[in-house]
């Protein structure tokens, strides 16, 4: 009797306990670079790079731009990003040679300063760095829909226009207010 078989149960996996964890924003963040774009310098133009910082569980987002994509520039703005928003204790990236060179320079500083007891505000707040899998984008799908946002809305925004550094800064400051702007979770 076909009609009284039981229906299919749709297989679902949990959430991951970082990203429903109530914690205060940008204490679980992902980053990612959201591509190269051309700013104007006194040679014409240059190369800089867009790194985003997504909140885990509030998809807040905070644009930072980079003169290169070198570990070096990630992380001045990865001390802006604390500086700014508070403690990021869990980081979540793919798996960029920029991050995994940043990942083991935080553990060299770490190692340094406790030794020294010089206490960093890294250290001191034990920042944890987690990679998702290799060659699977698909995990950091919801940071990766950010950074399509974020390119739409500079298009709009810029057009073919070329701006300075500071210029494009400022742009980029705006599309950050305008992206957070809009409701991070479904309203009951």
């Amino acid at each position: 009797m076909p009609h009284l078989q039981e229906s299919a149960d749709q297989l679902t996996s949990q959430l991951h306990k970082d990203k429903i964890a109530q914690t205060p924003p940008f204490y679980t963040c992902d980053v990612d670079f959201a591509g190269t774009i051309y700013v104007k310098n006194l040679e014409g133009m240059q190369k800089s790079c867009i790194v985003l910082f997504t909140c885990a569980t509030t998809r807040a987002l905070h644009l930072e731009l980079a003169p290169t994509m070198t570990a070096e520039y990630f992380l001045s703005a990865f001390r802006w990003i604390i500086s700014r928003r508070g403690n990021c204790r869990i980081m979540y990236s793919d798996n960029a040679k920029t991050f995994k060179k940043s990942s083991r320079e935080l553990e060299k500083i770490c190692k340094i300063l406790l030794h020294d007891s010089f206490h960093d505000f890294i250290c001191n707040q034990k920042i944890t760095w987690k990679f998702i899998v290799e060659r699977g984008a698909w995990w950091g799908g919801f940071y990766e829909r950010v950074v399509k946002s974020v390119k739409e809305s500079l298009r709009k925004f810029l057009g073919r226009a070329l701006l300075s550094f500071e210029e494009l800064s400022t742009i980029l400051t705006a599309v950050e207010a305008v992206l957070n702007s809009r409701p991070m979770f479904t309203m009951i």
